[in-house]
């Protein structure tokens, strides 16, 4: 516990590296739970800073290439602004350490409760954009949030699962291709199953065009009947 006390929390050190402001007592609005301080407690900046969050996500949603269905906008902006994936974010930014909540929160383990911590969270949103403004709010939410890896990483092992469980075989990824100059690449990902191409995907860096290549194949499996692999057939997996 003595190492803690020494070492400055997360959340801390991205303030100060992105040069935002926040007075201490605001900060111990932020940090204090409806069990501590019925009065002055961070409800009000949690109902500020949700705003900002979701029209940060939406925003960042919509600016995704290529773009995404309005379906597919409104489940990842679910997923994104859910209490389970703002209280991870707030378990890396340190936010624990510093939450006021009572005695009986206390005893229960309140400060670790995914309510509580997603409520901090955007407590914290809240006051950043009270005293900065929506642009240092978002520039703080992008260091923290990571939109796109998020997407990838979705994609990816959505695709893993459906294909295993479909064929119990895992997918492989390759580029086969780079176009355009050396400041404006783009590279061409494909999947594959069993040595067969189920998709492939453009990108402006081999992690995205992988993405896009997950993308597309989850489009053709969900469309497709699901048949060629299986049976050892000529046919490409989907019928596209």
């Amino acid at each position: 516990m003595r190492l803690r006390s020494t070492m400055k929390l997360k959340y801390l050190e991205i303030l100060e590296e992105l040069d935002i402001h926040i007075p201490d007592e605001l900060l111990n609005v932020v940090f204090t739970h409806r069990s501590f301080d019925e009065v002055n407690n961070n409800e009000r900046l949690e109902f500020l800073g949700d705003a900002v969050v979701g029209l940060f996500v939406a925003e960042s949603l919509y600016k995704i290439d290529p773009p995404l269905s309005e379906g597919e906008m409104s489940k990842f902006k679910a997923k994104l602004v859910s209490r389970k994936h703002l209280a991870n974010l707030a378990l890396r930014l340190d936010l624990k350490d510093r939450m006021r909540v009572g005695g009986g929160e206390d005893l229960d383990k309140g400060r670790e409760r995914s309510t509580i911590l997603g409520n901090a969270l955007e407590a914290l949103i809240g006051a950043i954009f009270l005293e900065e403004g929506f642009d240092k709010a978002r520039i703080f939410l992008e260091k923290i949030f990571s939109i796109e890896t998020f997407i990838e990483e979705d994609y990816k092992s959505k695709l893993q699962e459906s294909i295993q469980s479909l064929y119990k075989e895992t997918p492989n990824y390759r580029v086969i291709g780079e176009e355009g100059p050396m400041h404006d690449r783009r590279f061409v990902a494909e999947v594959l199953v069993k040595g067969r191409s189920l998709g492939v995907g453009y990108g402006f860096s081999k992690k995205e065009a992988e993405q896009n290549a997950a993308r597309e194949a989850l489009n053709k499996l969900n469309n497709s009947e699901k048949e060629g692999i299986s049976n050892g057939s000529s046919k490409s997996v989907c019928k596209v």
